[in-house]
């Protein structure tokens, strides 16, 4: 493997790590103060869309470019909706648990596609991997059809699913890394012994 390909699989490897121990982090959170997080990420996406609303605004009328007025309309639209989650947060709560369950749907995928390669590197147990990353993913379509259906305990359930992901992952990642350095390292031994006979003859 080149140096490039090492440094873009080692960079990699480094972002999955983060984004599991932000997972168990924030599920963690989710779990013991869902009231506190579910209002404290309304007002989060409120202020941060005001902010981005505000600059598009400001670099619109401050510029002196020539403009089709893409920032304004962006500005503006971005503005709205961002006081508007300031004032009404609990209206965009169904949005959140929307935006969060696609995030658990895509790295329940990862898992899914993990759990194969563990498969393709003999172990037994693959198959628990593919089946709970499987039920999250049933569980994260569920929450984003039927937000209201678990009522006040989505959060803490989306906040279990998030420690599962983030310990599933980090555990698949150093399974796959310890079963690829072993058939890499087999697969130098026979490289080598061909030549070392050869050398003894």
């Amino acid at each position: 493997m080149s140096k490039s390909k090492n440094k873009k699989h080692g960079k990699a490897i480094s972002t999955a790590i983060i984004s599991a121990l932000a997972y168990i982090v924030l599920g963690f959170v989710m779990i013991f103060y869902p009231d506190k997080v579910s209002i404290a990420l309304c007002y989060t996406l409120g202020g941060a869309l005001t902010v981005y609303g505000l600059f598009n605004l400001i670099t619109y009328f401050t510029s002196k470019q020539a403009s089709f007025g893409f920032e304004m309309i962006v500005g503006i639209a971005a503005t709205a909706f961002g006081v508007f989650f300031l004032i009404s947060p609990q209206s965009i709560l169904g949005m959140i648990f929307a935006i969060i369950g696609i995030l658990i749907i895509v790295d329940s995928t990862i898992d899914i596609k993990r759990s194969f390669q563990l498969k393709s590197f003999g172990v037994k147990y693959w198959w628990i991997s593919f089946v709970v990353s499987a039920l999250i993913i049933i569980f994260a379509i569920t929450t984003i059809i039927f937000p209201g259906f678990f009522a006040d305990i989505i959060m803490i359930i989306l906040g279990i699913a998030l420690v599962y992901e983030g310990i599933s992952g980090l555990t698949l990642i150093a399974t796959i890394g310890h079963y690829a350095k072993k058939i890499s390292n087999e697969s130098q031994m026979i490289n080598i012994t061909p030549d070392n006979e050869y050398d003894d003859d």
